[in-house]
């Protein structure tokens, strides 16, 4: 997938857990894994996305921004 670059100049990584709910910013449509089987993630429907933060994948209801579901350090 790349280089992660954070939405915001200076930020740092913190460890997510679920429940934690995230600016818009960190989940928008370009932090977005379009194809999971690629990366063998189950697939997820309705307002939930995978989504690439730093080196962890965050599962995330792109309607409110709650984390449900993570998995650290899967882009090693």
């Amino acid at each position: 997938m790349g280089r992660y670059y954070s939405p915001y100049r200076g930020y740092r990584y913190s460890r997510i857990s679920v429940g934690f709910f995230l600016d818009n910013l960190f989940y928008s449509n370009r932090y977005w894994i379009n194809d999971p089987w690629t990366y063998r993630l189950p697939e997820v429907y309705g307002p939930y996305r995978w989504v690439r933060y730093y080196d962890d994948v965050l599962l995330v209801n792109i309607y409110t921004g709650e984390v449900v579901d993570t998995i650290h350090d899967f882009f090693w």
